[in-house]
């Protein structure tokens, strides 16, 4: 008996529709092509794609194809383009291209059919794909974060070291490296290494004045990430006598001081900004983390847990900002004094391209606990503002973070965001509302979300921008002010603190008057009964047109 092929029924447009629309993935597309131009008889067939930059259609995928094809430039396509290739356009740019390779006649009415339904379809996939990079590449990050804020509990400074170069290492997965630590002289010293040797970090040298990389980023204070390309041009690694593909070397700094360097070299993925960022990142909590093993070294003599709570109360007065005081367009200070040795409250605020960011928060609880939580939320938000992320995703970084410390605790907080033209918007999650000031008369600024670290995913719609005017103020405070009781069980209250902030403006007092004024008033109603909670504010002066 003769074999007999059978071929299968030629598509419709809408079996083409159905067989390509919505497919999420590249593979099973490349399949369902395949499907569809076996049944058009239109193999052998090459997918190519469009190559903006080099304006050129290069071979992506062969369907029965035997050898590579040369790229095609977007020229000769347009002058005198090759027999049996029908191009892929979506809303007038091009995508690629599907060439019929075969000698035989095909249905080519079909396959201009298929080629108007894939153009849109790549595009779609391609940024499918991306995004879902993207969201594993975020979901990556946090993860690394909350791995490195885990080094806040290593008080051996010995252990913390190796635990500092294993976290870095897995957080941008480089293959080798190296951590130094000053000594009392002041010079760099390899304190762990992987694959690095004290002797290889000091051949690693730069051209340009003969030093090695780690001495350098000591002296400047600032990352150094350099491509195999720049290494090349950059580096006299003569003394290595190997190849590096890829080098990142950061400092740890904390409290303006540089604790030590980190080298890391030869990457499974080339560094680039993400990995310098992270990077970046988790230097700064085990910059916090070795700082606060180096205090509890040099007080061994202490009792521990005063040592402890006196090394918490150091570090969150360092994370607070100095007061600013511009007065052609606004003055900020902010105070914070917890009820116990080390408090939950936390404030910040900070000037970016014109714009004056001012954020207060406050950790459910008190403590060493609540203090360590407020370390951690520091880290993370000054990331997200310092890389220029806007008020309400910035909420929501925070937010996913500090719910998978699966610590128990809560933030409230609140962060409002000054404009040049002299408008502000701002978010809080859960926080007590704001007061502002607007040319002598209160205005309550309330919460737009639910407490951070409750729940995995969180949104903060910030409300319509509005419009400041000169001589207004932004009061932001924790509810340490208006529940602060007296001897009769009664609050201090919004109506005392709103007459009381009326007083001050009326007096005309700068911010740091303003909150002088706001404790005094408030430690006298309480009339010397110890305050439950800490007292934390953030005040905003308007002086001049913006």
């Amino acid at each position: 008996m003769n074999d007999v092929r059978t071929i299968p029924p030629a598509p419709t447009l809408a079996a083409m529709a159905d067989a390509l629309v919505g497919v999420e993935s590249s593979r099973i597309l490349v399949s369902r092509i395949e499907e569809l131009l076996t049944a058009m008889q239109a193999t052998p067939a090459r997918l190519l794609l469009f190559d903006g930059d080099a304006q050129v259609f290069y071979s992506a995928v062969c369907f029965g194809c035997g050898q590579e094809r040369d790229d095609i430039p977007l020229a000769q396509v347009l002058n005198q383009p090759p027999p049996r290739l029908h191009l892929l356009r979506s809303h007038g740019d091009w995508v690629g291209a599907l060439e019929i390779e075969g000698t035989e006649s095909y249905q080519q009415e079909l396959v201009e059919l298929l080629c108007t339904i894939l153009a849109p379809t790549l595009i779609s996939i391609h940024r499918h794909e991306s995004v879902v990079k993207q969201l594993r590449e975020v979901r990556e990050e946090v993860t690394q974060i909350l791995g490195a804020g885990q080094l806040l509990r290593h008080l051996d400074v010995d252990m913390l070291l190796v635990k500092i170069l294993e976290t870095v290492m897995s957080a941008v997965r480089a293959e080798v490296g190296s951590v130094l630590t000053i000594d009392d002289k002041d010079k760099l010293m390899p304190r762990v290494t992987l694959g690095l040797r004290e002797e290889h970090v000091a051949a690693i040298k730069r051209k340009a004045d003969g030093r090695s990389v780690a001495e350098y980023v000591k002296a400047q204070g600032l990352p150094l990430c350099l491509d195999a390309g720049e290494i090349a041009e950059e580096l006299d690694l003569t003394a290595l006598g190997a190849n590096l593909t890829g080098l990142l070397v950061l400092p740890l700094t904390t409290r303006d001081c540089i604790q030590g360097v980190v080298v890391l070299a030869n990457p499974e993925v080339a560094f680039g900004p993400a990995q310098k960022r992270l990077a970046e990142t988790v230097c700064s909590l085990a910059a916090i983390a070795l700082d606060n093993a180096l205090l509890v070294k040099s007080t061994v003599d202490r009792e521990r847990m005063q040592r402890e709570l006196d090394l918490a109360k150091s570090i969150q007065c360092q994370m607070y900002p100095k007061r600013i005081d511009d007065s052609k367009n606004w003055r900020v200070d902010g105070m914070s004094r917890p009820c116990d040795e080390t408090g939950g409250d936390y404030y910040s605020f900070m000037k970016r391209s014109g714009h004056l960011l001012a954020m207060i928060g406050d950790v459910s609880g008190h403590g060493l606990g609540a203090a360590l939580y407020t370390t951690m939320a520091h880290a993370v938000v000054q990331e997200q503002l310092r890389t220029g992320v806007a008020i309400d995703p910035a909420f929501e970084a925070l937010n996913e973070a500090l719910f998978h410390t699966q610590s128990g605790r809560f933030m409230t907080a609140a962060l409002v965001d000054i404009h040049p033209d002299k408008t502000f918007s701002y978010v809080s999650a859960g926080h007590n509302p704001l007061l502002w000031l607007h040319k002598g008369e209160v205005r309550w600024l309330e919460s737009c979300g639910m407490p951070l670290g409750i729940v995995p995913m969180g949104a903060f719609p910030p409300p319509p921008p509005a419009q400041l005017a000169v001589g207004d103020q932004l009061i932001l405070y924790t509810d340490g002010f208006t529940e602060a009781a007296n001897h009769a069980g009664d609050c201090y209250g919004e109506e005392r603190l709103a007459e009381t902030v009326k007083k001050g403006w009326k007096a005309g007092l700068t911010p740091t008057d303003m909150m002088k004024l706001i404790v005094n008033e408030v430690d006298q109603f309480v009339d010397g009964r110890p305050h439950e909670d800490d007292l934390t504010m953030v005040v905003v002066s308007i002086t001049d047109e913006i």
